[in-house]
C-alpha cells in the first residue's frame, strides 16, 4: 500500500482524493492550525502530526511514496493582499514543501492552490537580483505556478498541471483550483492502473528535462446553464446582516463604487434566502402554504420552495453525494438564523460529520477549515486526468 505524507493537511481533502484513486494510506501529517489539527487527531488518531513544517528535519522523517500539500493561499488569492509567493509571505512556505520533496524524493507529488497562482508574483533563485527574469520592466514576471513548476524541475521532477472547478464534477459552486502532479524524471510519468501506481518508463523513458504540459480540456460545462451557490469561504461573510440589510448595503456599495460589495455573493446570505427543511417541529403540526396549495411531494416542497434558483445544482450534487442538510441553523436569538457548517460540509463533498462532528470545534473553526479545504472529488478527477492514459473528461457532463 502506498504511503502518503500530507503537508498543510487541513481536513485531509487531497489525501481523501488520493485514496479515492489509489490504494494508499496516510503515514503522517503536518498541520499547525487549531481547527484542522483537531479534525486530523479525531479522524486519524494513530497518525503523527509533525507540526510546524518549517521546524521539521526531513532526513529524520519516515519516507513516503506520495507527498501532498496545498501550501497557504492567502498571498495568492484574489481575495487577499496579493503579496505573492515570496520570502516572508505565508504562500512562500512552498519552499518548506519543496525541501520535504527534495529530501524524501517521493514517487508522486500533488500540489493544490487557488486560481491566483496563475497571476500572483513569485520570486526564486532564478530572479534574485535586479535585471534578472521577472524584474517587472523589460522581462516577464515570474508567477507562483511558474515558480512551483520551475522548482520541481530543478529538483528532478517532471510535472503536469490541471485546473478545474468543483462544479465540473457536479458540486453546486465554482471553486476553481489548480493541481500540479509531479513525478521523478528518472522513472518517467506514472499511470494509474486499477488502484495501483505503475511506472511508465517503457515507451516513455525519454528525458523531458522538466517539460511541463498544460492539461486543459474542452468541456460541456455544467456551470454554463445552472445557477450555482457562492463557494464556501473561511468565514460567513455577511454574518450579522439579514437579507434585506445585505441587499441594501450591496446597493449602496454599487452606487458608490459600481461593483456591488466587491466580493460577490455571500453564502451566508444566500442560505438565509432559502427556507429551512420542513419538519413537524417547525410547522407545529400545521400544514404549510405549499401543502395547502396541493404541492405535497418532497421535491415540490423542498426544491421549489426551499432551494429556489439553486435547486438544479443542489439536486445534482445530492445524486452524487447525499441529501443536503438544512442550509441554516438557529443562532439562539429570536428569529435569527445563520449559515450551517453541515451545509458547507455537504457542499465540499465530505462525509456527513467529517468536520462538524469533531469534538470541541467551534462553528468558526469549522467554517475556516471548510473554507480552506479541498473538494475530494475535484482533486480526484484532476489526478485521474493526469495519470490515467487516454482518459477523457467524463464526470457529470451536461446530458
Amino acid at each position: 500500500m502506498l504511503k502518503i505524507g500530507a503537508l498543510f493537511a487541513g481536513y485531509a481533502g487531497i489525501d481523501l482524493a488520493v485514496q479515492h484513486v489509489l490504494d494508499a494510506e496516510i503515514a503522517w501529517v503536518s498541520e499547525i492550525d487549531k481547527g484542522p489539527s483537531k479534525i486530523l487527531a479525531h479522524r486519524f488518531p494513530t497518525i503523527p502530526n509533525l507540526g510546524d513544517i518549517t521546524a521539521i528535519n526531513w532526513s529524520e522523517v519516515k519516507p513516503v511514496d506520495i507527498i501532498t500539500g496545498g501550501s497557504p493561499c492567502q498571498d495568492l488569492s484574489h481575495a487577499g493582499k496579493r503579496l505573492g509567493m515570496k520570502p516572508g509571505t505565508r504562500s512562500g512556505l512552498w519552499v518548506s514543501m519543496l525541501e520535504a520533496i527534495t529530501t524524501i524524493k517521493p514517487k508522486l507529488v500533488i500540489w493544490e492552490n487557488v486560481s491566483g497562482a496563475f497571476s500572483a508574483e513569485a520570486t526564486s533563485a532564478m530572479e534574485s537580483c535586479a535585471g534578472c527574469v521577472g524584474d517587472g520592466s523589460t522581462r516577464p514576471v515570474l508567477r507562483a505556478l511558474g515558480r512551483v513548476l520551475g522548482d520541481l524541475t530543478a529538483a528532478g521532477y517532471d510535472a503536469e498541471w490541471h485546473s478545474l472547478e468543483a462544479a465540473d464534477v457536479g458540486a453546486p459552486h465554482h471553486r476553481l483550483r489548480v493541481f500540479v502532479i509531479a513525478w521523478p524524471r528518472t522513472t518517467g510519468k506514472p499511470r494509474v492502473v486499477g488502484r495501483s501506481l505503475v511506472s511508465d518508463t517503457e515507451g516513455n523513458g525519454r528525458e523531458t528535462y522538466g517539460l511541463t504540459s498544460v492539461s486543459q480540456p474542452t468541456l460541456t460545462r455544467f456551470t454554463d446553464s445552472v445557477r450555482l451557490l457562492p463557494t464556501p469561504a473561511v468565514n460567513d461573510m455577511g454574518a450579522g446582516k439579514d437579507v434585506e440589510a445585505w441587499d441594501a448595503w450591496t446597493d449602496r456599495m454599487k452606487q458608490a463604487h459600481g461593483n456591488g460589495n466587491g466580493h460577490g455573493k455571500s453564502l451566508h446570505i444566500e442560505a438565509l434566502r432559502l427556507l429551512p427543511t420542513p419538519t413537524a417541529e417547525r410547522t407545529d403540526g400545521r400544514k404549510s402554504q405549499a401543502f395547502r396549495e396541493g404541492r405535497t411531494t418532497f421535491y415540490d416542497v423542498v426544491y421549489q420552495e426551499k432551494w429556489g434558483e439553486y435547486a438544479p445544482a443542489i439536486k445534482r450534487w445530492e445524486t452524487i453525494t447525499r441529501p443536503a442538510p438544512a442550509p441554516t441553523l438557529p443562532t439562539g436569538k429570536e428569529g435569527k438564523r445563520q449559515l450551517s457548517p453541515r451545509f458547507v460540509e455537504w457542499m465540499m463533498g465530505l462525509p456527513d460529520g467529517w468536520v462538524t462532528s469533531v469534538p470541541d470545534m467551534t462553528r468558526s473553526e469549522q467554517l475556516k477549515a471548510l473554507g480552506n479545504g479541498v473538494v475530494p472529488l475535484q482533486a480526484a478527477e484532476a489526478i485521474r486526468r493526469v495519470l490515467t492514459p487516454n482518459r477523457g473528461f467524463s464526470f457529470f457532463e451536461e446530458e
